[in-house]
């Protein structure tokens, strides 16, 4: 009786703790546990931090996430003239695909980036139907409450009815009419950057019998093991070593890719 009373007591006092922190405190805490919906919430309210938290909760197929990681780093590429041309464009891509994917599933502030992107005509080549459909979805099924994203989209969308004939018009109509948010698959998702760290440097042995270094660690084929990359962890197999490649599946990650000797 004494130690059920104690183990009571103990859930009781561990209850009470929880329920006295601060609002901030428990969306930490469920953050740093993985909790997709605090890191989105993490998001907002650690502005230093806000692309990591965003880019953790993306990467767990948040929509809301999606759409604020994609419009940072919109944000990023508009300003990052000092980068190399090669790397401003790879920014600008991953952008792109995190911008589409949370439009595609309804995310205002994902529709309302698409419109102003396929209006811009940079990253994608210019289409004013598009940047119509996106715009006008931008502005729809809101809270009614004024928002940046209505504003935005409203704009973009203006802006492309002035260089548009009425046949285009239609068409932006029939597509805003017929758009369904599309259901988010595990391939959908765009690569983690910390995919490209995992890195092949070296391979040793006979064509029977081949090892595999990767990051530091050795491996033969069909061996699995787990590596750190920056906060992640994850499990490699190795499927195939080959003379001058490997290739591998990263737990989580759908298919199989290849890494090469530098």
């Amino acid at each position: 009786m004494k130690n059920i009373c104690a183990i009571l007591l103990l859930l009781n006092t561990t209850a009470f703790a929880q329920s006295s922190l601060p609002d901030l405190a428990k969306i930490k805490i469920a953050a740093d546990a993985g909790d997709p919906v605090a890191q989105d919430k993490m998001g907002e309210r650690d502005p230093a931090h806000a692309e990591t938290w965003y880019r953790k909760a993306a990467n767990q197929g948040y929509v809301h996430a999606q759409g604020k990681l994609g419009n940072l780093l919109l944000m990023r590429y508009s300003m990052a003239y000092g980068l190399k041309p090669a790397e401003r464009a790879a920014l600008g891509q991953e952008a792109l695909k995190w911008v589409g994917l949370a439009a595609s599933q309804g995310d205002k502030q994902g529709q309302a980036n698409l419109a102003s992107i396929c209006l811009e005509g940079k990253l994608v080549k210019q289409d004013l139907i598009a940047a119509y459909k996106w715009g006008e979805l931008a502005t729809r099924g809101g809270s009614g409450v004024i928002n940046f994203e209505a504003i935005s989209g409203q704009s973009t969308r203006n802006a492309a009815i002035l260089k548009m004939n009425a046949d285009q018009i239609a068409e932006a109509n029939k597509q805003v009419a017929e758009f369904v948010p599309h259901q988010q698959q595990k391939s959908d998702l765009p690569e983690p950057d910390w995919v490209e760290k995992i890195k092949l440097n070296g391979i040793n042995g006979t064509a029977e019998n081949r090892l595999a270094i990767i990051n530091g660690r050795t491996l033969g084929k069909d061996d699995r093991i787990i590596l750190k990359i920056g906060e992640t962890k994850t499990a490699i197999h190795c499927l195939e070593i080959r003379e001058s490649s490997v290739v591998i599946a990263i737990d989580g990650l759908p298919g199989s890719r290849e890494l090469k000797l530098p």
